[in-house]
């Protein structure tokens, strides 16, 4: 070894060498096994809440007023789902298996923690009954329950329960504009202390109403704001003589006239002393 080498490694201590950087593969490997270990974990933990015999679902709360909806359906309904534990069950298809069922408007479903369900739900309000074997609700949506099918041996009983509300009759989609229709009615008559018992639109459009005093008015299917203006007018002036006259409970108000309305349904003689002599002859064509 030459001198000038033998003094260079002679003048100090000797260094450890550096160590290099992690090269991008290997912490591309260590990156994956902390997701691999993360996504392990977490499966372990989910399976472990969803085990139905640690975590099970110990109370269910029914909360809401519930008078139509069968109570042994609906314990049915989330019954099939409490077994899967109170992590293990879907909210999402305890509250659809709920809404499929006759009368329910509305669901919500919540877990209370640690073990319990609520499930509150929300009943179609009926307003009025809907054509034969349907009622319209608060909302006014169309729905047929059950009680109101003839094969259900509640039937009479239910349908008894139902006569006290009004009738609309009409056509499929029409449940909006005749229901708006009749509380502008109801609101008309209600100065003579009377209310609409029943709207009857046929295919036409062609509007007939039936009064708590069972006077029938027809309106026809034009113009039906304007005549019954005029029938308000008419039984203003009558009022007191249709209130003296049992017969005029069959009375019939056939206001589809241009310049007048006649008056039918009445017993013989007792037509002439009601008729309003300001109306005239009625003329021209029904419509």
């Amino acid at each position: 070894m030459s001198e000038p080498v033998a003094q260079l490694l002679g003048s100090g201590p000797v260094l450890p060498r550096r160590a290099g950087r992690p090269s991008s593969m290997t912490r591309w490997s260590i990156g994956a096994l902390g997701f691999v270990i993360l996504v392990g974990v977490s499966v372990a933990v989910s399976n472990f809440a969803k085990n139905p015999e640690r975590f099970p679902v110990s109370n269910v709360d029914i909360l809401g007023t519930v008078d139509y909806v069968d109570r042994n359906s609906l314990k049915e309904s989330v019954g099939q789902h409490i077994g899967k534990g109170f992590y293990g069950l879907d909210i999402d298809e305890v509250r659809e298996s709920i809404e499929i069922l006759p009368w329910v408007a509305q669901v919500r479903v919540s877990r209370i923690w640690p073990s319990r369900l609520e499930v509150r739900v929300e009943e179609h309000e009926p307003s009025a009954r809907w054509n034969d074997d349907q009622l319209l609700s608060k909302h006014l949506e169309v729905f047929a329950p059950p009680q109101l099918q003839l094969d259900d041996p509640r039937y009479n009983q239910w349908r008894e329960v139902f006569a006290k509300l009004p009738e609309i009759r009409g056509a499929e989609g029409r449940q909006s504009e005749l229901f708006d229709a009749f509380r502008q009615y109801q609101h008309d008559l209600a100065q003579f202390g009377l209310t609409l018992e029943k709207l009857d639109e046929d295919e036409r459009g062609s509007q007939l109403l039936v009064l708590s005093n069972q006077v029938t008015v027809r309106l026809g299917y034009e113009e039906q704001e304007l005549r019954m203006q005029r029938f308000l007018d008419v039984y203003k002036r009558m009022q007191a003589k249709i209130e003296r006259h049992a017969a005029i409970s069959t009375a019939i108000f056939d206001m589809r006239y241009s310049n007048g309305f006649a008056l039918g349904g009445v017993e013989t003689g007792t037509s002439g002393e009601l008729s309003d002599q300001s109306s005239g002859v009625p003329q021209g064509p029904l419509q």
